[in-house]
């Protein structure tokens, strides 16, 4: 059980390894957040968030903690890297991996809230997937504080706009504060 255990946390820990593509690709970041750092920050918006707005903020930190847990063994690939199916297939495999050393009960628990974050049908995995894309707008307000282009930054603003462009939604309003859509270069 132990041996199995740690086969799970060192692909969690692997995490730390795996940098986010989109920066230094599209930025020309050269150190750039790992993905690991990535979901920590997504669990801290998520958590004040969740609890905020009443969803249940135990399924939404386990969703996030899980949502790019196979990129411990896919790396992390852009948009348009990969078909879609593509993607799909190889974090699906992935997945199974890693979470075949877990006691079946969780393995199912986390198998079926992995699906329901990947299908984006709930409320809760639509809340999740606006969250993805507002830790990725902080983190390119930090990326422009620290001095990169505005302009090579723009496109992850946009891209945030586009997937939190909820009416009466927390997640929009703070983005909204953060970066007005009215502040493009």
């Amino acid at each position: 059980m132990a041996e199995d255990l740690a086969s799970f946390f060192q692909a969690v820990l692997q995490l730390k390894s795996v940098k986010r593509a989109g920066w230094a690709s599209k930025v020309g970041i050269s150190n750039p957040e790992s993905v690991a750092e990535h979901t920590f920050s997504m669990c801290a918006l998520g958590m004040v968030l969740s609890d905020m707005t009443g969803l249940d903020t135990r399924k939404v930190m386990k969703m996030i903690l899980l949502h790019d847990l196979a990129e411990s063994i896919v790396g992390d690939y852009m948009p348009g890297e990969i078909s879609s199916s593509q993607k799909n297939a190889r974090e699906g495999r992935a997945m199974k991996k890693i979470l075949s050393s877990l006691p079946a009960e969780l393995r199912s628990e986390y198998s079926r809230i992995w699906k329901e974050y990947q299908q984006d049908r709930t409320e809760v995995a639509r809340f999740v997937h606006r969250i993805d894309k507002l830790e990725m707008a902080f983190q390119a307000d930090r990326y422009e504080k620290d001095g990169h282009p505005t302009k090579l930054l723009e496109q992850f603003f946009e891209s945030a706009r586009k997937t939190v462009d909820v009416k009466d939604d927390i997640v929009k309003e703070i983005l909204d504060a953060l970066r007005p859509s009215n502040a493009r270069p």
